[in-house]
């Protein structure tokens, strides 16, 4: 049988990077782990395929080809899942669906002709022994069961054009230990974080290398740290991987913000090649963070934790929010003075979204606040009536977005984050190969030079780069990584995000102002 896997498109978002990937001759971010798991679940006779819309064309050849489509999908991917299901459909071509988004919104998806929600190791593995004896069902769900992800197979990485991706990815563990009211994590993989064995991340990260990529690779995590006793049997295999094999990749991955609190998981996790991680903040607010249940945040100064993680070496990327019920109208002033003195450059910043399938989703349905579907744009709107008033939200969010990212700003926090690491014990940046330092100058350097010719921003740039050769040369390969996903992070707010809240701002204080007419 002929199957195509097909990843739909991921509009322009912060996540995206879109902006910046072109610059170093990639097509993509990153590619779909989840789909590239299923396809080590697909029976060994099947011919397969995987079109990725982010990095390539979906043409009729591919639909005249396949005798079934599988696809998985955010809530963002929403509109280009529609898409390719009806062009799935007009081929005469069956559609199996599903993945995170046709999980917690089964509802959207009555035009696919098999629903395979939960987690694949349950539910496709069904589907497929059904459809082995001519009796597939439209619905399958694990009824709450969690797979055993020890048994999980290698994701089929040789279906991918590796060339086409920035990064890579591999997974060690799902679900997360916490219950924050806004997450739908636990909803989707529980509470009990479930981890592979050390001897699969090995094999996997070894497929990958085998293929021939070198560069940056993200442990998907949903919280890496969730489990640490089976963390800390896993790093130091991995630490003697990687020294095996001259650190032929960057690691990076989300965790929690008690990291900070465990300094032999920071020493393992620098000795193992992480140069980053992603933690999610949410908000300096203490009212707030009570009111989502993000008690994890509560214990100790959040600035303190993440300084802690930054004097390890290991830079913190973070994710915030605005538009909780707490949250009052300095809120605004409040993230930018503390993103400023973390010194985070990559600051994640969005208005509080209600997911189905959240605690925060069952609240306001019951208080009868829900205004629309959640759209899987974190960066878009709120889905529901706020306390503060919209438009005050609005011109907030966009003050928020406009000081930060605003060229100076986002260097001037570029620049306290490298001088904090000065005398730090991790060598994380300097640990590359040789031959990928090589390669990552050449990919660098080329874009660069494209910046510099077409950016308005480029006196920011040379001011800098120049700093870091004068004051942290050792620095300087991760300086010029973060200096293009900054060309990223600021075009994607100057042309897209202020315009559209400034917009947004003007409709509502016009609603406001008939409002108050009438």
């Amino acid at each position: 049988m002929n199957v195509l896997l097909i990843w739909p498109r991921i509009p322009v978002t912060y996540w995206g990077g879109q902006y910046a990937i072109g610059l170093i001759g990639k097509r993509a971010f990153m590619p779909p782990l989840g789909l590239l798991t299923v396809a080590a679940l697909c029976p060994g006779e099947w011919n397969l395929r995987l079109v990725d819309l982010n990095a390539d064309e979906l043409s009729d050849w591919h639909l005249e080809w396949a005798d079934i489509v599988l696809m998985s999908g955010m809530a963002i991917q929403h509109d280009s899942m529609m898409e390719t299901i009806g062009r799935c459909k007009r081929h005469g071509v069956p559609t199996v669906v599903g993945g995170p988004h046709a999980t917690s919104s089964p509802e959207k998806f009555d035009a696919v002709d098999h629903l395979v929600l939960d987690e694949g190791e349950i539910t496709f593995v069904r589907f497929v022994d059904d459809l082995k004896d001519g009796k597939a069902q439209r619905l399958y769900t694990s009824d709450g069961k969690k797979p055993d992800i020890t048994l999980t197979p290698i994701p089929r990485f040789d279906l991918l054009n590796t060339d086409s991706y920035s990064h890579l990815c591999v997974q060690f563990s799902r679900g997360c230990p916490f219950a924050c009211e806004f997450c739908d994590i636990t909803a989707l993989y529980g509470k009990n974080p479930r981890t592979k064995t050390p001897e699969q991340i090995i094999a996997e990260l070894q497929v990958i290398y085998d293929l021939g990529f070198r560069g940056e690779v993200f442990l998907v995590d949903d919280n890496f740290i969730g489990n640490k006793k089976s963390v800390k049997l896993m790093l130091p295999k991995l630490i003697e991987w990687m020294q095996q094999r001259e650190y032929p990749f960057w690691l990076y991955t989300e965790a929690s913000i008690n990291l900070a609190d465990d300094d032999e998981l920071l020493e393992l996790m620098c000795k193992a090649g992480f140069h980053s991680v992603f933690v999610g903040i949410e908000t300096p607010s203490l009212e707030s963070l009570k009111r989502t249940m993000k008690y994890q945040n509560l214990a100790g100064s959040l600035l303190s934790k993440v300084h802690k993680i930054q004097e390890y070496g290991m830079e913190v990327m973070a994710g915030f929010i605005v538009g909780f019920d707490s949250d009052t109208e300095d809120i605004f002033e409040q993230q930018i003075e503390f993103i400023t003195e973390a010194r985070i450059p990559m600051a994640m910043i969005g208005p509080l979204q209600a997911m189905p399938s959240t605690q925060l989703w069952v609240r306001l349905q019951k208080e009868g606040r829900l205004r629309a579907d959640f759209q899987g744009d974190t960066f878009g709107f709120c889905n529901f009536e706020t306390k503060l008033p919209a438009v005050t939200l609005a011109r907030g969010y966009r003050t928020v977005l406009s000081r930060l990212y605003a060229p100076e700003n986002y260097f001037a926090r570029l620049r306290a984050l490298i001088s904090s690491m000065k005398g730090s014990s991790n060598k994380t940046f300097g640990r590359l190969s040789l031959s990928m330092k090589r390669k990552y100058y050449k990919s660098f350097l080329r874009a660069l030079a494209g910046l510099l010719i077409v950016s308005g921003n480029r006196r920011q740039y040379i001011s800098f780069l120049w700093w870091v050769v004068r004051n942290h040369p050792d620095k300087l390969l991760f300086a010029v990584a973060r200096t293009i996903i900054g060309t990223h992070l600021i075009r994607y707010t100057s042309e897209v995000m202020v315009p559209r809240l400034t917009l947004l701002e003007a409709e509502l204080s016009g609603s406001r102002q008939l409002s108050d007419a009438r």
